[in-house]
């Protein structure tokens, strides 16, 4: 075989690519990481220079589904033990509920939360995958004799919360995976994610991490025997490396460049193009942004709650039960649309309060806030004004908010680098682009995005890379 530079390179430096690096190393393979960014960690961003002195996690912030994640259990019980700091929060306390109504919360006697149960359980068996909003409706055709109509309407404004945990509107998102599968509960990350990638890359060579290198083209090209190739990977600033396996862990919303974007920044070309397989799939698997908008006050003037639960709730036009609602078929676009304000979308406030002592709230927002908020001249006014009103539900018309100490917006959906932050799946979408984990060959994938177990989380792209190092090692043992 031709000289190579390494064994394997890495494209990216979030959990993905540094897990992958760190298991080759592990095993004495040698890698080279290419990251676009000036830092390492990806969609994992802990900003620790605020004018307040607090940390906060622009990025990741929980360790999901923790009866089967293996950062959460590395992270409680091996890196930063109880013992020693309470690394990790269960922040499922007493979650308040918020809607936008005169109590600013759900009527009383409203038994919601089992009707929501069993929506869910009604939406994973359909046998067809339709919209959120239809499978509510198809539901609610079953039991239309025996709920009562605040029942539907305020189970449904809970059950349309998956509206934030796939990023988009209910009319446009399918209802099969939209809640999941998902095993165990979620714990907050209390000291920073950034902690997750210090212990994920301990050991690694620094000088295997090169920042700054932007990929252009990937090309495989043929050495000896037909199966035998080598990676020739060209950057930005010119710099070419070449090794015998590459594992790519971009986001989806970069790889999909690759087809009929190739002059947007970040977008990668490779040669001989990616198989039809993989590309196929790109229009059955999303990505979209989200957005955090995160308020700090001199001190807590708020309930107690670990965090609330902030609803919109549908009108009577929205469910009638004679109607089959439109899905609506171009996915994220936000550009003609009128903008939304609090209370059109739900959201997650997370009571820093509570769960890390320190008076500040986070919003976490689906993707039409979110490019409104990024999309803005003044991102952070324009965010702290659209969850104001949000705020002034919480604590009661009678309390005057103060002025915030600091406001901090994310900007996920207009970076070059990552042009969103989950995968979602619109009705009859592939919950995973089986192609990507088959792979290209000596080109790999991993991710958020190609998993199954811990699939558009954190610790999904941390399995995924695990899965790829240890394919190469196989291959390259032989």
């Amino acid at each position: 075989m031709s000289e190579v530079d390494t064994d394997v390179i890495i494209i990216g430096a979030g959990i993905a690519g540094l897990n992958a690096a760190s298991t080759l190393h592990s095993k004495g393979l040698k890698s080279l990481i290419l990251e676009a960014r000036p830092r390492i960690g990806g969609r994992v961003y802990t900003k620790r220079d605020t004018v307040t002195g607090n940390h906060y996690d622009l990025g990741a912030s929980w360790f999901h589904s923790t009866m089967e994640n293996p950062i959460f259990d590395k992270f409680t019980n091996n890196w930063y033990s109880n013992s020693q700091i309470e690394s990790a929060k269960y922040d499922d306390n007493n979650v308040g509920i918020i809607i936008n109504s005169e109590t600013g919360s759900l009527p009383s006697g409203i038994n919601v939360g089992a009707i929501v149960d069993e929506m869910k359980y009604y939406s994973s068996n359909l046998k067809d995958d339709i919209s959120l909003h239809n499978c509510a409706i198809e539901y609610f055709k079953t039991k239309q004799h025996r709920l009562s109509r605040d029942e539907i309407k305020y189970s449904t404004a809970l059950f349309k919360f998956a509206e934030l945990l796939n990023g988009c509107d209910w009319d446009t998102i399918g209802s099969k995976f939209s809640y999941g599968p998902f095993n165990g509960r979620d714990a907050f990350n209390t000291i920073g994610y950034d902690k997750v990638i210090e212990k994920i890359i301990e050991g690694y060579p620094n000088d295997n991490v090169l920042l700054n290198k932007v990929v252009k083209s990937v090309e495989k090209i043929q050495v000896g025997k037909a199966d035998e190739t080598i990676i020739k990977v060209t950057n930005a600033d010119g710099s070419i490396y070449k090794s015998k396996y590459l594992i790519v862990t971009i986001p989806l919303g970069v790889l999909k460049l690759s087809i009929d974007k190739t002059n947007e920044e970040g977008a990668i070309t490779f040669n001989p193009p990616l198989p039809k397989p993989i590309t196929d799939n790109f229009a059955k698997t999303k990505f979209l942004p989200l957005a955090k908008v995160i308020v700090e006050f001199d001190k807590a003037f708020w309930p107690d709650n670990d965090k609330f639960l902030v609803l919109s709730v549908p009108n009577d036009d929205e469910l009638d039960i004679t109607k089959t609602y439109e899905t609506v078929k171009e996915f994220g676009n936000y550009t003609d649309k009128e903008n939304v304000k609090a209370f059109d979308f739900p959201c997650l406030v997370s009571n820093f309060n509570s769960v890390r002592k320190i008076p500040a709230l986070m919003f976490l927002l689906p993707s039409q806030p979110a490019y409104q908020i990024e999309n803005a001249s003044d991102p952070e006014k324009y965010g702290y004004d659209l969850i104001k009103p949000i705020i002034s539900k919480i604590v009661g018309k009678d309390i005057e908010i103060p002025e915030p100490k600091l406001i901090l917006t994310t900007s996920w959906g207009n970076d070059p680098y990552s042009r969103g932050a989950i995968s979602t799946c619109a009705p009859g979408d592939k919950f995973v682009n089986d192609a990507l984990i088959d792979g290209f060959g000596s080109i790999r994938f991993a991710g958020e995005g190609p998993v199954y177990q811990g699939h558009s989380c954190a610790h999904g792209a941390y399995i995924s890379g695990e899965r790829e190092a240890n394919y190469i090692i196989e291959k390259l043992s032989k």
